[in-house]
């Protein structure tokens, strides 16, 4: 498969997990105003997630095999699982207390620059360095979805609150593409293939002592939890932790090798803010987006298309240079 070829069905896979992703945060917005504890927010999603998928891997006849691969390398998935997984689930149920999903949604896209900029500090290799082009289209990006929620913004009563939710939700946009970008990079360095559904599944199971911990909290400070909590949990894990954390997991993984690629899969997440958006205003009755909300999101989609021209002509250009040194081989050994 050529580079160009990986690259569009990586975008591809991208935009159609953004779709889902942005379930989590309709949910726990649903969730908090129902009075739902944060606690088992976090950790209730994650939990169902794990049967969820040691299903689908059974079916396919992976699981013991990636069993496996965690019972040999456990302290790898406790890792990045805790830090990727759990420390961003948490963060975000906590986010939702104190600011509704479309401004959590907002200010997770600080994870499209944070996998740009935590580059140096991951990659041994040629990925360590930080694209430029990439990095100005990623900040024009953030640029309209500042204004997409500027007004929002303004009508916000408490300043404080929503800091600190932003404070929690930026943690979160760091640790989300640090435990993916890391987990790959160590399992390349051990030599161990892994597909999206079993690196998922890998660091769920890695995070568990933390859902136990989240568990233990929940039911003393609040009791079990309701039905219809367990039922927005189960949602979540379904469409955003199946469908959503695997399809972008596959996008990663297509392009896991081409910094500028990876840095486009990742803004394609700016797309969760209007799936958000839409669910609020159909399930929770959120008016129409005003002036600066549509400037904002012609400007989200400029900078997209842009990006994704740029990663295609990324493409196009190592694809042939691989040509071209792929035939000067091919005259040496004549």
């Amino acid at each position: 498969m050529t580079t160009q070829k990986k690259t569009l069905i990586a975008i591809a896979w991208g935009i159609g997990a953004s779709v889902f992703l942005s379930s989590t945060f309709i949910i726990n917005s649903l969730i908090s105003g129902a009075g739902g504890y944060w606690a088992w927010t976090a950790a209730l999603r994650s939990t169902f997630l794990i049967p969820i998928l040691g299903g689908v891997l059974l079916f396919k006849r992976q699981l013991w095999s990636t069993l496996n691969t965690i019972g040999q390398y456990p302290m790898l998935f406790f890792k990045w699982g805790t830090i990727g997984f759990g420390v961003l689930y948490t963060f975000l149920a906590l986010a939702s207390l104190w600011a509704p999903g479309w401004l959590v949604a907002a200010g997770f896209q600080l994870n499209i620059l944070a996998g740009i900029l935590l580059a140096p500090l991951i990659y041994p290799d040629h990925r360590r360095a930080i694209p430029k082009r990439p990095l100005l289209l990623t900040l024009l990006i953030l640029v309209g979805v500042v204004m997409m929620q500027f007004e929002k913004l303004r009508s916000l009563d408490h300043a404080g609150s929503m800091l600190l939710s932003l404070g929690l939700v930026l943690i979160g946009a760091i640790v989300w593409p640090l435990g993916n970008r890391k987990l790959l990079v160590d399992l390349e360095h051990k030599k161990v293939e892994l597909n999206a559904l079993q690196r998922v599944l890998g660091m769920t199971i890695g995070c568990l002592p933390l859902l136990i911990v989240l568990c233990v909290v929940g039911y003393v400070k609040s009791g079990a939890p309701t039905s219809a909590q367990c039922q927005a949990s189960l949602l979540s894990a379904i469409f955003s932790g199946l469908i959503g954390g695997v399809s972008f997991y596959q996008a990663t993984q297509l392009v896991s090798k081409n910094v500028v690629a990876l840095a486009a899969i990742e803004a394609t997440q700016a797309l969760e803010i209007l799936f958000t958006l839409i669910g609020e205003m159909v399930l929770k009755g959120v008016g129409l987006p005003g002036l600066y909300a549509r400037l904002g999101f012609v400007v989200i989609t400029a900078g997209l298309l842009i990006h994704f021209w740029n990663t295609w002509n990324h493409g196009r250009s190592t694809h042939q240079k691989e040509r071209l040194l792929a035939s000067e081989l091919s005259s040496l050994a004549a």
